[in-house]
C-alpha cells in the first residue's frame, strides 16, 4: 500500500474543477482502491499507524516550511524513522522542502519571487543515472508553482537536477528518499489555473502572468515519475518479504 502524507490542499476553484493534490497522484500512478491510504498531517502530531507501507508521497501544500520546525513534531520524527527504516519516499515540492529540513538541509524564499508555469530542468550526472528520474533526457520541461526552495543540502544528499539557474531541482538522499520541486502531479491546466489565482501577485512582483500561462504546454513527465516510484516501491517491498521469508526459513 502506498501511504500518502496530505500536507495542504489546493485552491477551493481548482479543488471543484480538477480535484486536489492526492487526486492528482492517485491518478497518474494509477492507484487502485486498495492500494493507497490518505493520511491528512497539517497539523503534523497526528501520525500514521505503522511503517508497513510500500512507498510514502509527500504532497505539496500552501504552507511555508520555514514557519515550522520540523524536528519538533511528531509526523517530522515518524518520517525520519520511515526514511531510516528504508521505506521508498517521495517528497513533492513542499514535501521536498521538508526533506531538505529534516536531513539538516536550508530552504529559503526564491531571490526571483514566485517561481510557476512550464520551466527546464538539467540533470547532474547523477540525476542521469539515478533510478528515478535516469531515464529522462538531460533537459526536460517540468511544472512548477513555489516561493521557497531547498537552498543548500547536507554532504549526504546527492543533487539530481537543478534548474538553468542553478537552484536545486531534485536530490536523493541515500537509497530510496526523492525530494523534487516540480510537480508531476499537475497538467497543463491546473498549472494554468494556479498562474490565474496568482496572477494579482505575480503582476505586483513584476511577472508577466499572461504570458506565464501562454508558455504552460501539455506534457506527460509526471505519469512516468509517479509511476516510476510506484515500480520502486513494489521492487523495495518485493525483497523486504524475500530477505524476511529467508530469514524465517
Amino acid at each position: 500500500m502506498i501511504l500518502i502524507l496530505k500536507t495542504g490542499t489546493t485552491f477551493t476553484s481548482i479543488k471543484s474543477r480538477y480535484g486536489d493534490f492526492e487526486d492528482w497522484i492517485i491518478g497518474k500512478m494509477n492507484l487502485k482502491a486498495g492500494e493507497y491510504i490518505i493520511h491528512p498531517t497539517e497539523d503534523y502530531q497526528n501520525i500514521p499507524p505503522n511503517y508497513s507501507y510500500k512507498g510514502i508521497v509527500i504532497t505539496g501544500s500552501h504552507a511555508m516550511v520555514t514557519d515550522i520546525e520540523p524536528h519538533e513534531s511528531k509526523m517530522c520524527k515518524w518520517l525520519l524513522n520511515a526514511h531510516k527504516k528504508e521505506v521508498p519516499i517521495l517528497g513533492i515540492c513542499y514535501g521536498h522542502q521538508l526533506l531538505s529540513a529534516l536531513m539538516g538541509g536550508m530552504v529559503t524564499y526564491n531571490a526571483r519571487g514566485t517561481v510557476i508555469g512550464s520551466e527546464n530542468t538539467c540533470l547532474t550526472q547523477a540525476g542521469l543515472e539515478d533510478k528515478l528520474l535516469g531515464g529522462f533526457s538531460p533537459i526536460f520541461k517540468v511544472y512548477k508553482a513555489h516561493k521557497q526552495s531547498a537552498s543548500k543540502l547536507p554532504k549526504s544528499a546527492e543533487i539530481l537536477a537543478k534548474n538553468e539557474s542553478g537552484m536545486i531541482d531534485a536530490f536523493r538522499w541515500n537509497k530510496n528518499t526523492w525530494g523534487i520541486q516540480f510537480h508531476p502531479e499537475f497538467d497543463q491546466n491546473i498549472t494554468k489555473a494556479y498562474i490565474n489565482e496568482l496572477s494579482l501577485e505575480l503582476v505586483n512582483e513584476g511577472q508577466d502572468a499572461l504570458k506565464l500561462a501562454n508558455a504552460v504546454v501539455e506534457m506527460d513527465y509526471g505519469t512516468r515519475i509517479l509511476q516510476c516510484f510506484k515500480r520502486i516501491a513494489d521492487n523495495t517491498s518485493r525483497i523486504i518479504e524475500r530477505n524476511q521469508s529467508s530469514n524465517n526459513g
